[in-house]
């Protein structure tokens, strides 16, 4: 490469734009295949995709569902780092909905016993008999509304032994999701950090903080050094690609 494509790709590295990077350096006449193979495997994480990671054992978690969650809060954080907040509002939800379920599975491991699983992409559905006549008292007592929600796993989480700390960080996210993330799942509005912080008190890297402490908790090791910048600075040294001008 030549000081203006290496300049470039360190731009893009910098910017989390891998997709642009990998294509970027496949138009590169003898490029290193390694380089397209990491660039490879970065843009498949900002897709979701774990996989390739796995293959290069490049992972915070050897678990598959626990990568999986890691590599969602490593795009939540991105988005945040490019101060793209509406698009990390808009995203919360399906994490939040996991690491619910996570907690309520840490203290009733059956918890499925008592969920119709849809299998598609409606809610799942509780099973309202089963619940009444189960031998734990919290789930006899337990009146959900008729869908597996993020809102009745949350309350049903008020109901278990956690500590007040962990209980009012999942009203904090379930204030996140009912009064910012739905609004603007169906309306067309400007919003930003500063509106944020007014609709909820919270800024977005509190809500980050947030959704880390609950995903560690629940088992998912999260890297207190952000995984992006770590790679991109091992790519940057091993191809020499630092103080180009």
């Amino acid at each position: 490469m030549n000081t203006i494509e290496k300049n470039t790709l360190v731009l893009l590295l910098e910017l989390y734009e891998y997709d642009t990077a990998y294509q970027f350096v496949r138009k590169i006449a003898n490029v290193s295949p390694e380089l397209v193979v990491l660039l490879e495997m970065l843009r498949e994480r900002r897709e979701l995709h774990i996989e390739p990671a796995f293959k290069l054992d490049m992972v915070m978690n050897q678990n598959r569902e626990d990568e999986q969650i890691a590599n969602y809060l490593l795009d939540l954080e991105t988005k945040l780092k490019k101060a793209q907040i509406i698009d990390f509002v808009r995203a919360v939800s399906p994490l939040i909905y996991r690491l619910f379920l996570r907690l309520v599975t840490a203290k009733i491991p059956h918890i499925t016993d008592y969920i119709h699983d849809t299998k598609d992409e409606r809610y799942d559905i509780w099973l309202r008999d089963e619940l009444m006549g189960s031998d734990l008292k919290v789930l006899r007592h337990f009146k959900p509304e008729r869908n597996v929600t993020s809102n009745s796993l949350a309350n049903l989480i008020l109901e278990l032994d956690y500590p007040d700390t962990i209980k009012q960080q999942v009203i904090h996210l379930r204030k996140l999701e009912r009064s910012v993330r739905n609004p603007l799942a169906h309306l067309i509005k400007p919003f930003d950090e500063q509106e944020l912080k007014r609709t909820t008190h919270f800024s977005s890297q509190k809500f980050m903080e947030i959704l880390i402490d609950l995903s560690r908790r629940t088992g998912v090791h999260y890297d207190n050094a952000f995984y992006f910048d770590t790679v991109n600075a091992q790519i940057i040294q091993q191809f020499s690609l630092k103080q180009v001008k």
